[in-house]
């Protein structure tokens, strides 16, 4: 018995196990900083450009033009409102209740593009959250490179019914990539919190800054997309065309409004939850006083 320890022993000890042990480790090593260089690579192919420089060219050219679209969408609001209550024979209060939008589309022309600049102001000039950056690096991976595969995989099916799945699964990975390579979009930055409950924060709020720091951009899509979709809804039935219409004039200055208030109530709760969370440490420091 001593002599198999003995043997073990020396096995343990020889040189060439050694070489052999370090050898693999070496490999084991290359190998997989090859991955992360092809990794690094294919995150960098969507990531490494000036996307938050673009992004305040795009939220700037959307504030501006923006009152023309709310003013053109109250125009054909009116106008296809009246055509459908003349056609119909509607009483002349009617007519005046349709040319009455145009008092509200005036205010969300004047008002939209500062409702904007007031929801967007949380992220372009509020404190920036803090995010381990390995834990961003684990998730620029899992939900861009994961969201990619995911998306290539349901075009792969070639089933009509999965495109849609497909491209929003796309979108929203390089969309992910985008944000965790310059997370100063979203008002993120890489480092340490202080405690679990600021990282916890920062990642439930991580989403909700997406959608705050995107907010022009998506209210000038749905301005557009109401526009043209009024416009086909023109040939089909008029009043809808024109509810569509009047809606597209007045969701431009609403929904940063929305979007900001609910900001608000969210960013209160989490604070309510943070005291309350740190009641039981802070009775603790009175009694080693």
């Amino acid at each position: 018995m001593n002599e198999e320890n003995s043997n073990v022993g020396s096995d343990a000890g020889n040189p060439a196990n050694a070489d052999v042990t370090t050898m693999v480790t070496e490999k084991i090593s290359l190998y997989s900083g090859k991955v992360d260089g092809f990794v690094g690579k294919v995150l960098g192919v969507i990531g490494n450009h000036p996307w938050d420089a673009w992004l305040g060219v795009v939220n700037r050219y959307i504030t501006k033009f923006m009152p023309a679209a709310i003013a053109l969408a109250g125009v054909l609001a009116c106008v296809t409102g009246l055509v459908t209550l003349i056609k119909n024979d509607a009483p002349f209060s009617w007519v005046l209740r349709a040319l009455c939008i145009l008092i509200p589309v005036a205010f969300s022309m004047h008002l939209a593009p500062k409702a904007l600049a007031l929801t967007r102001s949380f992220v372009e000039n509020g404190e920036a959250e803090v995010i381990r950056p390995e834990l961003m690096y684990i998730l620029k991976v899992l939900l861009g490179l994961g969201g990619l595969l995911l998306g290539a995989y349901l075009l792969l099916n070639f089933n009509s019914d999965l495109i849609v799945s497909a491209i929003v699964a796309i979108v929203f990975a390089v969309l992910m990539i985008i944000c965790l390579e310059r997370p100063g979009i979203v008002g993120v930055k890489a480092g340490y919190p202080v405690n679990c409950i600021e990282e916890v924060i920062a990642l439930v709020m991580f989403p909700v800054r997406l959608i705050v720091a995107l907010i022009t951009p998506l209210t000038g899509i749905i301005a557009v997309g109401g526009i043209v979709y009024g416009v086909v809804q023109w040939f089909d039935n008029g009043m809808s065309a024109a509810l569509t219409f009047a809606a597209v004039a007045l969701v431009p200055f609403l929904l940063p409004l929305v979007v900001y208030l609910g900001y608000l109530v969210f960013v209160l709760v989490l604070d309510l939850c943070k005291a309350i969370v740190s009641i039981p440490r802070k009775l603790d420091e009175l009694k080693t006083k």
